[in-house]
């Protein structure tokens, strides 16, 4: 069948192929887009022969190309779209409509599409040489990922008065619960909706990632309600959150004084002294201390968390007698001849006068803070507002300092060891959902012994990443401090002040503010 003839060749079709024979010189190849303007249906599959057939005539058939049929369906690899090209020129394309309409719907159905088929478009929109998208499948949608909020434990640091002064030493160690009290809850992801392809085959949808509730079993009430779990205090106490697991501890609360009438308080959880701690008497306790009572205490004896924080409201005038001692941190409105030590943090509100302070870090920054003798040993960083006084009292600072290159050494490891932690909990979160769906056909998850197994070595290892986490926040906050050991004095320091960082010593001679701090065994100062 010839498809084209002019003066200077012809073009024929066998069997789909496309033959050009060249009867004369003259005829461009790129006049040849002119002829593929016209008709559509014609493709070049062999560029080289055809272009050597019109340059150097050979009197004879040369296959170039095949016909095009008049519709191209081209169908995406997930059955997700189909896209159909007429391959027609205008003219042909507005008297044949109809027919080509019916050959679309038929060709969708000899592919079988029956879903997703856009009848306005291939009624109303269908145009030749043009891909158009004729039938599209419904993507199937991910659900929600479940979200957890948890009831925040109160934040430890100073409060801001009206008049914009810090407040450095009113403030909440932990928040008070009572039996029943909402203490978190996880909203269940949900499934995702389920999508189509242009085939009718149903696509399932996603379900949303899930998260695990992190809570003490002993002291929290978990319950399914609706598309909720939520979180409860099996009794009263103190809110407690540990390695990332909120719990309900022991609460012991005393509504008067320390003294005679109580005895001296032993006690492995939480304690809060609505009064005060009266003089010769002791309080220990396992977690957090927090004496609340506006009047200072005397020469009590011991006043000891093992494990937590302690906070002293109304201050302590020890009398050279009194020691308090955290294994976290001391929050204090006044120091004045006792001993404080604390394992991380001691934080003064107002003064410390002819006292002991050893731990971490040591700060007395109120307006007007002052501290006046007595000796400070801190480990990593002391701050100070003014130190001695005109009398020149002597007052002793001594910063034990660090091996910066060893603990960004140590900060390294740590954060290597955490992205293995992380890439095994990934892994694991991963076997434990296909293994819940193998065993929720069965209808076992809940006894089967493996699965459980898996779900504690998973619990082990957030168990671990969460120590890693507190350790990482650790070495942050030795690495904040300036140089390898910090002093800072940011009004006043008085002359017969002594400092000593690392082994670096210096006499303070004249009335003097700024940093010190130790860098390549050297004191340095700004």
């Amino acid at each position: 069948m010839i498809l084209v003839q002019n003066e200077y060749f012809a073009v024929t079709e066998i069997d789909q192929k496309l033959f050009i024979h060249v009867f004369s010189s003259g005829f461009s190849i790129r006049d040849f887009q002119i002829i593929l303007e016209k008709y559509p249906r014609i493709a070049i599959t062999k560029f080289l022969a055809l272009k050597e057939a019109l340059e150097s005539p050979v009197n004879e058939k040369v296959e170039f190309g095949k016909l095009k049929s008049m519709l191209t369906l081209s169908i995406l690899a997930d059955y997700l779209e189909a896209k159909l090209t007429i391959n027609l020129d205008q003219e042909t394309f507005g008297m044949t409509k109809d027919r080509i309409r019916e050959e679309t719907l038929s060709l969708l159905s000899d592919n079988k599409i029956v879903y997703g088929i856009l009848y306005d478009v291939i009624n109303k929109e269908l145009r030749p040489n043009k891909e158009i998208v004729i039938a599209k499948g419904t993507l199937p949608k991910t659900g929600d990922d479940a979200s957890i909020v948890y009831l925040e434990p109160p934040e430890m640091k100073p409060s801001i008065n009206e008049d914009g002064s810090t407040n450095y030493y009113d403030m909440n160690l932990f928040a008070y619960v009572k039996k029943g009290d909402w203490l978190g809850e996880k909203v269940f992801a949900t499934p995702g909706e389920q999508g189509m392809n242009i085939k009718g085959e149903v696509l399932p949808g996603k379900p949303g990632k899930d998260k695990v509730l992190r809570f003490d079993q002993t002291s929290v009430l978990c319950t399914e309600k609706g598309n909720k779990m939520i979180l409860s205090a099996k009794y009263d106490g103190a809110l407690e959150v540990k390695q990332g697991k909120i719990g309900v501890a022991d609460h012991l609360v005393i509504e008067g004084n320390i003294g005679p009438e109580t005895g001296n308080i032993d006690f492995e959880g939480f304690v809060t002294i609505k009064g005060t701690v009266e003089d010769g008497f002791s309080v220990t306790a396992g977690k957090d201390i927090s004496i609340l009572g506006n009047m200072g205490m005397g020469s009590v004896q011991t006043i000891c968390s093992k494990y937590g924080n302690i906070y002293i409201k109304g201050g302590i005038s020890g009398k050279g007698k009194s020691i308090v001692t955290a294994g976290k941190s001391v929050f204090v409105k006044y120091a004045n001849a006792c001993c404080i030590k604390a394992k991380e943090g001691i934080h003064i509100g107002f003064y410390a006068l002819d006292t002991q302070l050893e731990a971490d870090t040591i700060l007395v920054q109120a307006k007007n803070g002052r501290t006046i003798g007595g000796t400070i040993m801190a480990k990593t960083k002391v701050c100070l507002r003014m130190v001695g006084n005109i009398y020149e009292k002597e007052t002793y600072i001594h910063v034990e300092g660090f091996d910066r290159r060893a603990i960004k050494k140590q900060l390294d490891e740590l954060l290597s060891a955490y992205k293995e932690l992380l890439t095994k909990a990934e892994q694991n979160e991963r076997e434990l959902k296909i293994y819940e769906i193998k065993l929720n056909q069965f209808g076992r998850i809940k006894s089967d012994e493996d699965y459980l197994s898996y779900q504690k070595i998973h619990q082990d290892i957030i168990d671990k990443i969460y120590l890693l986490e507190e350790e990482r926040q650790e070495l942050i906050k030795i690495l904040s401090s300036k140089g390898e050991g910090e002093v800072t004095i940011y009004e006043k320091a008085f002359p017969r002040t002594f400092l000593q960082i690392k082994s670096l010593q210096k006499r303070i001679k004249e009335v003097t503010s700024g940093t010190f701090y130790a860098q390549d065994n050297q004191l340095m100062f700004n």
